[in-house]
């Protein structure tokens, strides 16, 4: 196979996808010899860096395991998995090897009114109490991907607001400055349409097909943010790996 280096993906992340299809589509049975590194090099015509990133993300997704001194061994037949991880828009674009960047659109406290939860009803989980609003265009490699709304309530999204969130990650905030421990999310994703805002943000025409993000995260039992984002269907798509346990929408730019 021959990968196209002009292609957003990096080549790490294509030869990944590459290697778990064909061990899906049972090249491989269990326990069988993968093929070395040099091997891998010499078919796809890629560096060493390349096939060791893309043996390595197949080896902590449990496709595979490597055995000190005897090789790698393929640990598994297809079985439709899911990554358990609780991750932001950043931090999965910068693990696959993406330069994520935000314009930041507003900073605000906003109180939960009757017309504010007729415009927003996800809010209603966090009773009267008053939240702030991080409004983001977030963008890949400069190009306009996501429109983010992301309700904190107010005593963390203040905090939020004292740091650089054009270049930070909000969940990384969370955990490092505000000393929150994300546990869970519960999320849906829909098909939408571009209204006004959205489709001069994200440089499309009105009624341009989006894909609508609703996560609703907590830290142990409680409530603490609600994110409405809305995304480029063009640009990204949602892959959904099922493992024995755990669940995870990993969020992949499109070709």
């Amino acid at each position: 196979m021959a990968f196209n280096k002009n292609e957003p993906l990096p080549l790490h992340y294509q030869l990944t996808n590459d290697l778990r299809e064909t061990i899906k589509n049972g090249k491989w049975s269990v326990g069988d010899l993968f093929p070395t590194d040099k091997e891998l090099m010499a078919k796809y015509g890629v560096s060493s860096t390349t096939v060791r990133r893309a043996v390595a993300q197949l080896v902590q997704e449990g496709w595979l395991e490597r055995k000190p001194g005897k090789g790698t061994f393929v640990k598994k037949e297809h079985v439709e998995e899911t990554l358990g991880r609780l991750t932001g828009f950043f931090e999965e674009m910068r693990r696959c090897g993406f330069t994520p960047s935000a314009d930041v659109l507003d900073l605000r406290p906003v109180d939960i009114t009757p017309k504010e939860l007729e415009k927003t009803p996800g809010l209603s989980i966090f009773g009267d109490q008053k939240m702030f609003l991080v409004e983001r265009l977030q963008r890949l490699n400069g190009k306009p991907v996501v429109y983010l709304r992301s309700y904190w309530p107010y005593e963390y999204g203040k905090r939020m607001a004292e740091f650089d969130l054009s270049k930070e990650a909000l969940y990384e905030i969370a955990t490092r400055e505000l000393h929150l421990t994300l546990t869970r999310a519960e999320q849906t994703i829909a098909a939408g349409v571009a209204r006004k805002k959205e489709a001069q943000l994200l440089e499309v025409k009105v009624g341009f097909p989006v894909l609508i993000m609703e996560r609703l995260a907590f830290a142990g039992d409680r409530p603490v943010e609600l994110s409405i984002n809305a995304y480029r269907a063009d640009r990204y798509k949602y892959r959904v790996l099922l493992f024995p346990t755990n669940n995870n929408l990993e969020g992949v730019l499109l070709p």
